[in-house]
Order: structure tokens, then sequence, then C-alpha cells
């Protein structure tokens, strides 16, 4: 039997049975749409990763309290860093070009009229040079500024395009934080992420020494965060911080200390292992799609025996029988790939509700219709081979 015939057989069977392939193909559908997302949650969270560490040197160490020790119940039970520490570190270190000491809070503000709750961060000077932060109207924190706890602000490109006409008009104008006026002296160049947990274009930075004193609360935990003057010092570096600490504090070992490289290893390993998980999901899917292909080919496959029998007596070979099982199997499932690939474009701009993050690829689409074919030829197999092998006089006779 030429091809053609076949394929001609093969398309007039789907369209007799047109509601039962649509029933038949909805668990490849479910699979290729979960592909799509899968892969585009993927590829987000390990962009978002990036796009969080994208300010920051490799020689970025930071130093954090240990949650994980069991003796804390609660943050006022651990010593806080103080200046006088980050001070010490900075002296004592003949490895580190930079030192910041830093604290967040959220607090009702106001800005411009407009009152909502905002990210304050109190940093001392050095904050732009080891975040990576540069200022683009206007002035930056000083050391005058932490030393005589000045009422000096310094805000986010994000926070003076949504508050002001432009960015530039900011300069000048006033924040009230806790009922206490600030004066916004800078304003920072747009940078996204970058500051673990705080996004720098959405937040007010202020004096660590003017936060300390009247926005923080005991539950504020500052950490320090280093620049090492060379990546082959920063380890280096962390035992000449963790020998500091030890040293000023009765137990060094309720901090830990962290360096760039690490946290960008820890967060890629998360988000490809969250990657694995959702594609072992999507492969069930997948496997129960095809469960039912195979499902609907044997009731096929009785319903045509007499058909088969038919199509033996008139010469088709048994491969002619396994091509055509086949070829149903693979168009049906190619159907669910292509309309699950379809659901996913229109699907993928709704992720933005869910605040997961999601990158869009062509590799995915490939992917989830490399899948929905594979899974109809490998569960189309069996039911062709059976088809193929009926004897064309026990086929003839079926009843």
């Amino acid at each position: 039997m030429r091809f053609s015939e076949t394929l001609r057989i093969v398309f007039i069977n789907i369209i007799q049975n047109k509601f039962k392939v649509l029933l038949t193909s909805l668990g490849i559908i479910v699979g290729a749409v979960t592909i799509v997302l899968v892969i585009a949650i993927g590829q987000g969270g390990e962009d978002e990763v990036m796009a969080q560490f994208s300010g920051l040197s490799a020689e970025t160490i930071y130093v954090n309290p240990d949650y994980s020790i069991s003796s804390f119940n609660n943050t006022e039970s651990i010593p806080k860093l103080t200046v006088d520490i980050m001070n010490q570190i900075m002296d004592e270190s003949t490895t580190l070009s930079a030192i910041d000491i830093r604290g967040n809070a959220y607090k009702e503000s106001v800005i411009n009229g407009v009152k909502e709750q905002m990210a304050i961060a109190g940093v001392t000077e050095e904050y732009s040079k080891v975040s990576n932060l540069d200022v683009v109207y206007g002035e930056n924190i000083s050391d005058i500024d932490v030393e005589d706890y000045t009422n000096a602000a310094v805000i986010g490109d994000g926070l003076a395009k949504k508050y002001f006409m432009k960015p530039e008009d900011a300069i000048g104008s006033t924040i009230k934080i806790n009922n206490r006026t600030y004066i916004i002296k800078g304003v920072l160049e747009r940078r996204g992420d970058g500051m673990q947990g705080l996004s720098p274009d959405e937040t007010i930075f202020i004096p660590f020494s003017t936060a300390s004193q009247y926005v923080f609360d005991n539950n504020t935990m500052p950490q320090i965060v280093a620049l090492a003057s060379k990546l082959s010092l920063v380890k280096r570096a962390m035992a000449e911080i963790k020998d500091t600490i030890n040293y000023v504090l009765e137990d060094g070992s309720v901090y830990k200390l962290e360096d760039t490289g690490s946290r960008i290893e820890a967060a890629t390993k998360s988000a490809k292992t969250m990657k694995l998980l959702l594609m072992s999901v999507a492969t069930i899917v997948f496997i129960v799609g095809g469960i039912g292909i195979m499902n609907v080919l044997f009731v096929s496959l009785k319903e045509r025996t007499k058909e088969i029998g038919i199509l033996k007596a008139l010469g088709s070979s048994k491969k002619d029988i396994m091509i055509q099982f086949l070829l149903e199997s693979v168009i049906i499932s190619g159907f669910g790939g292509v309309v699950g690939i379809l659901l996913s474009v229109y699907i993928m701009p709704l992720m933005k509700y869910t605040n997961i993050p999601v990158t869009p690829s062509v590799s995915g689409k490939v992917m989830a219709l490399i899948f929905a074919v594979a899974t109809g030829t490998l569960f189309g197999i069996y039911p062709a081979y059976k088809a193929a092998n009926l004897k064309p006089i026990e086929a003839l006779s079926y009843e």
C-alpha cells in the first residue's frame, strides 16, 4: 500500500472519531502546556537569580546571623553587629577594599504627599561601592552624614519616577519616615534587583546611624557586606573577618559568612532542582496521556478488526497496518502538542499575577512538541504491533 493511501485512511479514521481524538489528546495537551511552563519557570528562576546578583561582584562577602542555631529563639538573643565592629574588621584586614554595615526595615513613609509602606535601608558611605550603586542626580550619602546622624536620604530610580515628574525633581524634596523629615540629596541609577531582598530602585537609603536611632527596632538585624580587593583573596578575607568577629563577640559562631559565588551556586542549584521536580510532574502527565492514547488505539483495534482483515486480504502487509496505527498515534499526540503549545502562549502572560518569574523560550515549545510526538510513538508501538499481527481469517470472522 502506498504511503499516501495509508495517510488518507488515517485521516479518515481521525475525522470520523474527532470527539474521541480530542478527549484522547487532552492528556498530551496538558503535558505540553506543563512542559512549556516548567521550562519557562525554570529559566525565569535562573534569570531572577542572576538578576539579583548582577550588580554584585564575585568578591562580595556577607556577614549574617546564623538563624539555624537552635539556641536562638528570637533575634533579641543574637548580639548585633555595629559600626565599631565593622571598623575593626576593616582595620584588621589586609584583603578588603570596602565594607558596609546595613539594616533594612519597612516603614510608613510620605513622599511628595503620598503615604505608603516603603523599604528603608540604613547604610554607611561605602554601600554604593560594595553594592555597585551609582548616583545619577545629586550626591550620595557621605561619611559626614553617618558621623553626624544627618537627615540625608538617597532614593532609588523607581521611587523618583513614581513620585516626581522627572527623577531630578526629587532633589531637595522631603520624605517623612516615622514623622521625622529627611531631605533627598541623591537619586540612584536604575538597577533592578541586586541587594538581596531589596530592590534598590524602590528603596530609601539613609545614614545607618540615623536609621539605628530613629527607624530600626529591636528585631532589625544589621548585616555587614564587604568587598575583597581581589577574587583570589575572598577565602582569606572571610577567614580574617571570622577571626575578628570571634574576638569581638563572645560567640562568633552566631554569624555565618557567605560569598557571592557560593550564593549564586546555591540559588542556581535550588532553581534547577525546582525545574527538575516540575519536569518530573510534566513527564507523569505525558505518561498518563500516552496510556490514554494506547487505550483508545486498543478500542479502535477491536472496532476495526474486520477492516484490518479486509485490508490484509487485499494485500496490505504487516508493515502497512503497523504504520497506519503508529501514524494515528503520532498525529493525535502531535495535535495535542501543538494545541498545548498554543494554549501556553495565552497562559504565559497570566503568570505575572502569580508573582512567579517566567522566561518564555523557543526551546520550551520545541521540547513540548518532541515530548508529545515521542509519547505518541512510544505508546502507539504495542497497539500497532497487535494490529499488524492479526490473522486475516480471524479478523474477517470477528464479530
